[in-house]
């Protein structure tokens, strides 16, 4: 993420210094349209589709919680602080009420892809990375359609009526945008169920990812927010759709969709780089300075508060720890999505807010994305990636849904006898190889660790039973009746040991 920044600010520079064609210059520049239809639907399919649910929903509680009551509470306290400033005088840009709802929606929008790249690379505990994520993923959809609504209302003044409408316009988009996103997820399972494509994998994976971007399309369009049908549209896919593809479709979509968003990630912050040069940037430095000041406060205000208020519903192994809250609010970057948003405020104060928007940008990614390491190593976090083992609790809601998950909706929705030459072919393969055919994406992460527990009880059970074979013959030198124990003795040990070891070979 930094390196691709830099590498767009050094392109930026080189064309600034080589040449003052404008017509070059509007071809580079930072085109939130293409930004919001072709790379963003990619990034946020792929974070639907390739989610470990496991985590994500173990930490659903705590996710909704960070990126819902977490967002609004950044955005009003963002909001109202900068318009206390402004009444007191102490600022130098003369924002109205609407203009400090708008920034502080937009500036909310969390984005720590170097942040969980970091994640990823060391290893760190599950619960911590699951709602770094879960948070990023669900506080993107949720700032866009803030934004969305803030920018729908003329008046530049705050009122009751103002305050209801925005928040009845914010929860009919969140919401029929997850409908529609859920919706087209189903009838993208139910059209692979009954449609045979053993002949044509690539054609299925086509389908696929053209029926997840409709989702987006189909929102956007009708006023809805696109990212959040895109998000479940792709954990819909993921946990039905995955089971209806080909063995090859679903190496294909798995990989695709990670090499896609790669891309655009990659594309995203190269263009971004490029904005220090291809916009007309208006610096207020009082207006930096406080928005970060605001940004870091308003992170703390609702991180550390609705940990505390997580800790509370839940039992103690599924708490935050302190360690964990910290990592969280020091995670909490601002990328694309906020200078992406504030292109589309064209007012007078549009330059100033997109100005002050990438700044904020550049601070956090390069102060905060590059001090991560360091934190995690000073926390004793890294390579702590073991998942805790669940309480009874927890077990029980999670087996209840799974269970009726299984019993009633993957019957209608999925069909694994569709393709009984591909089960066959698997019925040779190692457990790593055959799960793909069975399993969501997601799903794959999980099997390495449950497969090296059960080797290590495997190897345990091995030593027990040679060391008890071992003192048996040790014993059975005394006495002749022992001496038949012992051979029987042996005999079995042989014989489960051959077992045991044929089992590990499975």
């Amino acid at each position: 993420m930094r390196t691709s920044i830099l590498l767009g600010i050094l392109f930026g520079l080189i064309i600034d210094l080589a040449t003052d064609d404008e017509s070059l210059r509007s071809f580079i520049k930072f085109d939130p349209e293409i930004f919001m239809l072709y790379l963003l639907p990619q990034i946020i399919f792929e974070s639907g589709y390739n989610m470990k649910r496991k985590s994500f929903f173990k930490n659903s509680l705590s996710v909704i919680l960070f990126a819902f009551v977490g967002t609004i509470i950044s955005t009003l306290f963002i909001s109202l602080m900068l318009l206390a400033i402004v009444k007191l005088g102490w600022l130098s840009v003369d924002f109205s009420a609407r203009d400090c709802l708008i920034f502080g929606s937009l500036i909310s929008a969390t984005d720590p892809v170097s942040v969980l790249a970091i994640f990823k690379t060391v290893g760190v505990h599950q619960d911590l990375f699951a709602n770094v994520f879960g948070e990023s993923v669900m506080n993107d959809a949720i700032a866009i359609v803030l934004v969305k609504t803030f920018l729908s209302f003329d008046t530049g003044e705050l009122s009751v009526g103002f305050v209801f409408k925005s928040i009845g316009l914010f929860l009919g988009i969140f919401l029929g945008s997850i409908a529609i996103g859920i919706a087209i997820g189903l009838i993208t399972a139910i059209l692979l169920k009954h449609m045979d494509f053993s002949e044509n994998p690539l054609l299925e994976s086509t389908l696929l990812f053209v029926l997840a971007w409709l989702s987006f399309i189909i929102a956007e369009e009708i006023g809805m927010s696109g990212i959040a049908a895109a998000l479940f549209c792709g954990i819909v896919d993921a946990h039905y759709s995955f089971n209806n593809l080909t063995e090859k479709s679903q190496n294909i979509t798995k990989d695709a969709t990670h090499l896609i968003a790669y891309i655009s990630e990659t594309f995203v912050f190269i263009y971004l780089g490029l904005a220090t040069f291809t916009f007309t940037h208006y610096f207020r430095i009082d207006v930096i300075l406080w928005s970060i000041f605001f940004c870091l406060i308003a992170r703390a205000l609702h991180i550390f508060p609705l940990s505390a208020l997580n800790n509370k519903l839940k039992s103690k192994k599924n708490q935050l720890p302190k360690k964990y809250q910290f990592v969280m609010w020091f995670a909490g970057l601002r990328g694309a999505i906020a200078f992406c948003l504030s292109l589309y405020v064209h007012h007078e104060k549009g330059h100033i807010i997109m100005t002050t928007t990438l700044s904020v940008v550049f601070f956090t990614v390069f102060v905060f994305g590059g001090l991560t390491q360091p934190l995690l190593k000073k926390l004793d976090l890294i390579g702590k990636d073991e998942e805790p083992p669940k309480s009874k609790s927890t077990k029980n809601k999670t087996n209840k849904w799974l269970e009726f998950d299984r019993k009633f909706i993957k019957p209608f929705l999925t069909n694994r006898k569709k393709y009984p030459e591909q089960q066959n072919n698997n019925s040779g393969k190692t457990m790593n190889e055959s799960l793909l055919a069975k399993n969501s994406p997601q799903e794959l992460d999980d099997l390495s660790d449950a497969q090296s527990s059960q080797h290590d009880s495997q190897k345990i059970d091995f030593v027990d039973n040679s060391g008890s074979s071992s003192t048996s013959s040790s014993s059975g030198k005394s006495q002749k009746s022992e001496k038949s124990k012992k051979s029987k003795k042996s005999e079995r040990s042989e014989r489960s040991e051959k077992s045991e070891n044929s089992e590990q070979q499975d």
